[in-house]
């Protein structure tokens, strides 16, 4: 074997940021503008975050996300994956859980149709599970482009 690149980079521990946040708040709380929010509910925050969200169809992807269905169910079957589809408000999500991979080049052809990929360890039982959305809708926050991301741009 033969190393082509290799470079490694520090992460702070979850104490140091935790300390780094708290060094934060105090000098934000020593600025004499400083007028401290009521902390919000998750009811009234989750009531804020849909009320700066518009979501808008997009017709190309809507017709093809049937093909992106039919293809996660077809390498949900071949491989036996245990496989969850949920179509939510603007997006199609297919999580696959399974233990341990090697090469998963079997899932190339649902990642090249996914608009987002996600990895998590340790959930639903599994060693693994990778959710893909399939974005039929486009999501802003305040005016701003959320989902789905132009990797072109």
């Amino acid at each position: 074997m033969t190393v082509i690149y290799e470079k490694h980079y520090s992460h702070p521990t979850l104490e140091e940021e935790l300390k780094e946040l708290e060094e934060y708040r105090r000098e934000l709380e020593k600025d004499p503008d400083y007028k401290p929010e009521p902390p919000k509910t998750f009811e009234e925050f989750y009531q804020d975050m849909m009320d700066n969200r518009t979501i808008i169809p997009i017709p190309e992807k809507i017709e093809k996300a049937d093909e992106f269905i039919k293809l996660a169910i077809e390498i949900s079957e071949l491989y036996e994956l245990d496989t969850k589809i949920s179509e939510k408000d603007s997006c199609i999500e297919v999580n696959y859980s399974f233990d341990c991979a090697g090469d998963m080049v079997f899932l190339l052809s649902v990642f090249r149709k996914a608009d987002s990929i996600s990895f998590f360890t340790d959930i639903y039982g599994f060693d693994i599970t990778i959710s893909l959305d399939y974005y039929t809708h486009a999501v802003y926050n305040k005016g701003r482009l959320v989902r789905p991301i132009d990797l072109e741009d």
